[in-house]
This record gives structure tokens, C-alpha cells and sequence, in this order.
């Protein structure tokens, strides 16, 4: 008996400390210090402030797109040491599922109030309507007979009665118009909140574990990647031919849907894709053969079916044959991240904000061009080599020449002392227009061998600009197929030059409304027993 009373304490001993080790570790409340935002994706680095000894530290509600792979916890305060990471998918009702309910219950009855007021107001309308007509036979005949000639003293009250009965209608139809508006508008609030808060199934977040060697104060930082975030780069372009500069300036719109709150996070843009293959793919092998001779098929085919089916047949073992792709590695400048200066707030259900990132100027080569056979005016373009000390990443750009909008393009992706072009779209100030002035056949009578057409075109240009204007004109003369054909007597006016493939180029230096006109003659030449194409 005495043994059983004094195990009974040991008992108790035994039982709390074993309660004590199951109790789950409170949750540590934590704060997203600093965000890194990649093309499709985001780094998040949330700092926990841990004051207590507990062994176990847990960051709850975090968000579901986490990608737990990714997780990396250290202690950057204190002498705690980290054991051991685990990431915890937590499912749990919408806390929001009563305002659901609540908001479903307003709009079926705001939509019952406001059938009813329409109902209402029709019937008022309706109402008037019969007045209107029951006054109008009071005082107009019917039928065809003489109606009793009424009283002045009838008139009046018949006419007192209508304007009191009218008046009181109007006001109800403009009572319940204003309830219909008003209905509108409520229904329209209440449908935008129910479209924020609404879950379509329950909500799922994460929470991390992190287990603690050495228990103690200390400051803790966890970093993750984030699906649910990213940014897209855009350029705002701008060109001042009369200085001769060109400046880009890189904005990133930034947004996340993760249902995390970024306040007062230092938020940093960088190009790199941090998910993508590491490894260098293998080298395929490349094996060649002999051609294997077309498949034999039986006479009953017809005739075109085994043409096609047998050119089907040596396609497909062409196909058979010939080494498989290799994969295709593009050739990339080094990363670029931006920091923004000031801390900034970025809401978790989809906001979009779009932040300035870095703007450069440089010198470039303005010139206008122009293909007026293609295309009247002249284009003006900017071309020059990236001094910027920045990469120009391939993004979308909204183009200016002069602080004037002109319209939306893309930048092709530059690294650093790269060449680069922009074209920036025609230019109205800079006129060029291409005429047919004659074309003329010459037949050369019933025994001539050959037939003859001479062409003449004219190119007027005009510079309406207060600058000058370095601009290239391109045309192209025919080149024969054949030897029989022969393009001949080739006259070029206003400094054009000819070059390969029948290209012709003018190369002008335009005063401030300076014009000049361009000419090209040529003949074509051909038998005369022949018909020609493509003049």
C-alpha cells in the first residue's frame, strides 16, 4: 500500500510533463521587411522578433502559393541556432463566409425592394396615364355627338382636380425613381465587396516550423518564394532629334495575389527567372545514314494516291533521319536588380502599382527613312550603341519624340555597348510621295523581235521640320529572271545611287522646308512573242 501512494506522485510528475511536451508552440507574429519581385514570381523575407526560450518557433498564415522547397530561415540576432525546418498546409474555414452570407441576404432583399419600387413606379405611370385620358373625355366629344356644354365653375374644378392628382403622381414617381437609384447603388457596393471576399472553396495558408537548438531571444529572418507575385518591365522612350538624344526610362508594374499585406517592405526588382534549369542539358548525338529507299505499295492503289502517299513515306523518314533538335540556349547579359529607395505598401489581392526603376540618356543617331514605293513619309528611327551602364531588357515601350506621344512599340533586348535601333513610326513633318510619271511601250512595229516600255517615276520630298534632316529614300528597279529579259538605260536624278539586287538610294541632308524631286527611269526590254510579269 505504501508503494502504490508513493508511485502516485511520480505518476503525476510523469503525466504533466508528458501534457507538456504535445502542447502546440504559440504562433510568432512576424512582418515582410523586404520583397525581391522576378518576372513571375517573388522572394519574400519575413523578420520575427522571438523573445521567450521556447524550442519551437511557428510563422502561421502565411500564404498558400508558398513553395515550401524554397523556405530558408536564419538567425540574423541573438545566439539561438537553428535544427530544423518544416512547412505545415493549414486548411480552415473563410473567416469571412458570415459577411458572405450576410451580403447574399442584403442584395436578394435590395433586389425585392427594387422590383417592388419598379413595380410602383409603373403603376403610377399607368395611373397617369388613365387621368390623363379620363380629363381628355371630360372635355372632348366622343363618338361623334355634342358633349353638355360645361360650367366655367366645372371647368376650374375639373381642371384643380387633375393638376392636385397629377402633381401627387409625379412626386411618387419621382420618389420611386430616386429608390430604384438608390437600390442600383447599393446592389453595385454590395456586389464589389461580395466579389473581394468571396472564396470558392475553403481557404488554405501555410505555416512554418522552425525548431531551435539553442532556445533564446533573437531576431529571426524566413525567406520563400512566392508563385502568386511578380513584375513586368515597360519602357518609356523618349527621342529630341534637334539635341540628338535619346533617353529610356524602365518602370516596373508590380503585383502579388498571394492574400499577404507588403507594408512598409523594401521592395527590389531583378530580371532573373530563379526556378529555371541549372543543369547544362547533355549533348544529343548526331547520326547520319543513307536515305532508305521510298516504301513499295500494291498496284490496286491508284496512281496519285501512291505519289502522295510515297512522298508522304520519304518525308517521314527524312524526318526519321535527321538528328533530333538541340535545345536552344540563349546567350544573356548578367542580371539587373533595382532597389527602391523608400519603403512601400503593396496590397495581396491583385493590386497593381507601377514604380520607377532607372532612367538613362545618351547620345544617338537620328535618321529618317523612307520606301515610298511601300509606304508614303518618312520613319523616323534612332540608333546608337548602349552607353547607358544598363542592359535594355525586351519589353514593351511607350514611344515620344519631343515629350509628344506617338504611339506604343518594343524594345529589343540590348546588353551593355550593344548596338541598338528604335523606330519610332512616320513622321508627318517630313513629306515623301512617289508618282508614276509615264510608262511608255514601244512595239517596234509588226517585224520587231522585241517589245520595249520605258518607266519614269518621280519622288517628291519636302522637310517641314525646323531642324535638318538626314533622310534615306529607297526604291528598287525589276531584275530579270531570264536572259531574254534585259532592264537597260537607267537614269537616276537627285544623287541616288544603284546597288545590288536593283536597290537604288538617295542619301539627303534636308534643310528646314527644303524640298526636292527625285527621278528614276529605266527600260525593260523582252520578246516580243512573250508576255511578262510583275511590272
Amino acid at each position: 500500500m505504501r508503494r502504490i501512494v508513493f508511485l502516485l506522485p511520480l505518476l503525476v510528475v510523469f503525466l504533466l510533463l508528458s501534457l507538456s511536451s504535445g502542447v502546440v508552440a504559440a504562433a510568432t507574429s512576424s512582418r515582410v521587411d523586404r520583397v525581391i519581385l522576378y518576372p513571375d514570381m517573388a522572394e519574400v523575407t519575413r523578420v520575427a522578433e522571438v523573445a521567450g526560450t521556447e524550442g519551437e518557433v511557428v510563422l502561421s498564415g502565411l500564404t498558400a502559393t508558398l513553395l515550401p522547397e524554397t523556405v530558408y530561415a536564419k538567425v540574423i540576432r541573438g545566439s539561438a541556432r537553428i535544427a530544423g525546418i518544416s512547412v505545415e498546409d493549414i486548411f480552415r474555414p473563410d473567416p469571412a463566409e458570415g459577411r458572405v452570407r450576410e451580403l447574399s441576404r442584403l442584395l436578394e432583399e435590395l433586389t425585392d425592394g427594387k422590383r417592388a419600387a419598379e413595380g410602383e413606379r409603373d403603376n403610377l405611370k399607368r395611373e397617369k396615364a388613365l387621368l390623363e385620358s379620363g380629363v381628355s373625355a371630360v372635355f372632348s366629344p366622343a363618338g361623334g355627338k355634342e358633349r353638355t356644354r360645361l360650367t366655367v365653375a366645372e371647368i376650374e374644378a375639373s381642371l384643380a382636380l387633375f393638376r392636385a392628382r397629377a402633381k401627387g403622381v409625379d412626386e411618387a414617381i419621382l420618389a420611386r425613381d430616386r429608390e430604384v437609384r438608390e437600390a442600383d447603388r447599393r446592389i453595385d457596393a454590395a456586389r464589389k465587396e461580395l466579389e473581394k471576399i468571396r472564396v470558392p472553396r475553403p481557404m488554405q495558408e501555410k505555416a512554418v516550423h522552425l525548431a531551435l537548438s539553442r532556445p533564446g531571444p533573437c531576431r529571426i529572418a524566413v525567406t520563400y518564394l512566392v508563385s502568386s507575385a511578380g513584375f513586368s518591365p515597360r519602357y518609356d522612350v523618349r527621342l529630341f532629334p534637334t539635341k540628338g538624344t535619346i533617353s529610356f526610362e524602365l518602370t516596373g508594374e508590380a503585383w502579388q495575389r498571394t492574400g499577404e499585406e507588403w507594408k512598409g517592405t523594401v521592395l527590389a526588382f531583378s530580371t532573373t527567372r530563379p526556378r529555371r534549369m541549372a543543369q547544362l542539358p547533355p549533348l544529343p548525338a548526331w547520326e547520319i545514314d543513307f536515305a532508305r529507299p521510298a516504301p513499295v505499295y500494291r498496284e490496286m492503289m491508284s496512281r496519285p494516291s501512291m505519289s502522295k502517299m510515297a512522298s508522304k513515306g520519304a518525308q517521314e523518314d527524312d524526318e526519321t533521319d535527321r538528328p533530333a533538335p538541340a535545345p536552344s540556349v540563349a546567350l544573356r547579359f548578367a542580371s539587373m536588380e533595382v532597389t527602391l529607395p523608400d519603403r512601400q505598401d503593396l496590397s495581396g489581392v491583385g493590386e497593381r502599382k507601377t514604380f520607377s526603376l532607372a532612367r538613362a540618356g545618351q547620345k544617338a543617331n537620328v535618321a529618317w527613312r523612307a520606301i515610298p514605293r511601300v509606304a508614303d513619309g518618312a520613319f523616323l528611327s534612332a540608333d546608337g550603341v548602349n552607353e547607358s551602364g544598363l542592359p535594355i531588357l525586351a519589353a514593351p515601350a511607350t514611344l515620344f519624340v519631343d515629350d509628344a506621344y506617338v504611339g506604343a512599340g518594343a524594345v529589343k533586348e540590348v546588353g551593355e555597348k550593344a548596338p541598338f535601333r528604335v523606330d519610332f513610326g512616320r513622321d508627318e513633318a517630313v513629306q515623301v510621295t512617289r508618282k508614276e510619271v509615264s510608262r511608255v511601250r514601244e512595239d517596234g512595229g509588226v517585224f520587231s523581235k522585241v517589245k520595249r516600255v520605258r518607266f519614269r517615276y518621280g519622288i517628291t520630298v519636302r522637310n517641314s521640320r525646323t531642324e535638318e534632316v538626314h533622310l534615306t529614300v529607297a526604291d528598287r528597279i525589276p531584275v530579270p529572271k531570264h536572259q531574254d529579259i534585259v532592264v537597260k538605260d537607267l537614269e537616276i536624278t537627285g544623287g541616288g545611287k544603284a546597288g545590288g539586287q536593283g536597290e537604288i538610294a538617295w542619301d539627303l541632308r534636308l534643310k528646314p522646308a527644303e524640298s526636292t524631286v527625285l527621278g528614276l527611269s529605266f527600260t525593260v526590254e523582252y520578246p516580243a512573242d512573250k508576255e511578262i510579269y510583275g511590272l
